[in-house]
């Protein structure tokens, strides 16, 4: 039986090197690796904490490009013992600070730990110590992927070396004709430049377009990761809204960031210059939306409801259901527009109008705003959870709902995007929030075809 362990191939210490942990190894996988001429090195998790030593010891030795990992109930029973607790902590904060992926069966993941498919595993942990690890790789912020068949893990794995060498740290969608678009765009443009001159990171920003929408995708070569990216961005766009209101504050966020002095005022004029004419803009696209919904809605209103109408009444509850502009950022966040009403009634807001006025106007406000997706009951309850729930990945999640709705989307880049909010919604679920989970990721593969 072959042994990942004792490897004879001798590997090259000024070479980058892809950790293989576990039983990822894959076929495909390793015909990846070797076409595209990377280095790499496979290590058990079924072992003893001596191995696991060795594994640390190779970030200590190569340059590590990136880390990929299967967690099967083993491997998770070593993490929350004792006996690894030591090692299990420099390991994976070392995979931490890498490109990572980690896999891990979608009903382990969920808490059925006593599932038939765990038999063949010695040592199926408890549901306790599986909390525990969980929350360790949740804490370590490292990229859990839940799957259901190996041919998802492969899939997902090539596709995770492919990003990795083309050094990807942030993909977002947004959707053709979508409210924002086009601010959404110059303010991505922004962004990169602000890494560049302010951040000190250097990166390319690519597009790809599609019929329904456009991919935006950082290329760099320093890793960070989707959130390290991500607090980045939330950095940025608090940066413009100081240039604004507060440029004391914004100057200091550029001392934080070593800018040269002499250029401090440079790009505090340009900036300040740039989130006006932002604010602007989108102020302005909000009031071209309202006043296009107002106008539908009359024409489609006016032979529909018998007697007066109220359009004074009308016209507010549009203003409540269009998302308000909070910042530069407000482009980004618009995640499921047509909830509107509802939402703005727990904040006791009441409008004395007819239920299916107020759902003629959830509806039309959710086709103005979302573009060229419009989407189905299960879709639009999907993206209500990501604003309650998503927190600081909200705009990621709702991302990934557009691209598994997109068929142009290439298939792997969809299939990450569901197993993400699968993975989503397993977490919700996990955490006490009410959820219909089997419903929705119900959904999810029956747009992903599965």
């Amino acid at each position: 039986m072959y042994d990942p362990d004792t490897d004879t191939f001798e590997l090259e210490q000024d070479k980058p090197l892809v950790l293989l942990l576990g039983n990822i190894a894959h076929e495909g996988v390793l015909s990846m690796l070797k076409t595209s001429d990377r280095q790499y090195k496979q290590k058990r998790l079924r072992s003893k904490p001596g191995n696991w030593q060795n594994i640390v010891e190779y970030f200590d030795t190569f340059e590590i490009s990136s880390v990929l990992i299967k967690l099967d109930p083993y491997a998770i029973s070593l993490m929350a013992s004792e006996n690894y607790k030591e090692v299990s902590n420099q390991l994976f904060q070392r995979i931490a600070q890498k490109p990572n992926m980690v896999f891990v069966y979608e009903d382990l993941l969920a808490g059925e730990v006593n599932s038939d498919e765990w038999k063949p595993f010695h040592g199926t942990p408890s549901k306790e110590d599986l909390n525990k690890v969980l929350e360790i790789i949740e804490h370590l912020e490292l990229e859990i992927m839940p799957y259901k068949r190996n041919a998802q893990v492969t899939v997902l794995a090539e596709s995770f070396l492919q990003d990795t060498e083309a050094n990807l740290l942030f993909r977002l969608y947004v959707p053709s004709g979508r409210m924002w678009s086009n601010e959404t765009d110059r303010l991505l443009q922004l962004f990169r430049e602000y890494l560049s001159n302010v951040g000190h990171i250097s990166v390319r920003l690519d597009q790809q377009r599609t019929d329904k929408g456009i991919i935006y995708e950082f290329h760099g070569g320093d890793y960070k990761g989707e959130n390290g990216l991500s607090k980045e961005f939330a950095e940025f766009t608090q940066f413009l809204d100081l240039c604004v209101r507060d440029q004391s504050a914004a100057e200091t966020i550029l001392a934080n960031k070593s800018v040269d002095a002499k250029k401090v005022s440079e790009i505090l004029t340009r900036y300040s210059k740039e989130a006006k004419r932002l604010h602007v803009d989108l102020k302005h696209e909000r009031e071209r939306k309202i006043l296009g919904i107002q106008q539908r809605l009359e024409s489609e209103l006016i032979d529909e409801i018998a007697g007066d109408v109220d359009w004074n009444a009308i016209s507010q509850l549009v203003e409540l259901t269009v998302p308000s502009i909070r910042g530069t950022g407000a482009s980004l966040m618009i995640g499921n527009p047509s909830h509107g009403f509802e939402a703005h009634n727990k904040a006791n807001i009441t409008l004395n109008i007819n239920p299916q006025i107020i759902a003629t106007v959830n509806g039309i406000v959710a086709q103005e705003i979302n573009g060229n997706q419009n989407f189905g009951i299960q879709g639009q309850e999907l993206l209500e959870l990501v604003q309650k729930y998503g927190e600081t990945k909200a705009s990621e999640l709702t991302s990934a709902v557009c691209e598994i709705e997109d068929k142009n989307v290439p298939k792997p880049d969809r299939l990450k995007a569901g197993q993400k909010l699968k993975k989503f919604l397993i977490e919700v679920a996990r955490k006490g929030g009410d959820v219909a989970t089997g419903v929705l990721q119900k959904y999810i593969e029956n747009q992903l075809g599965l």
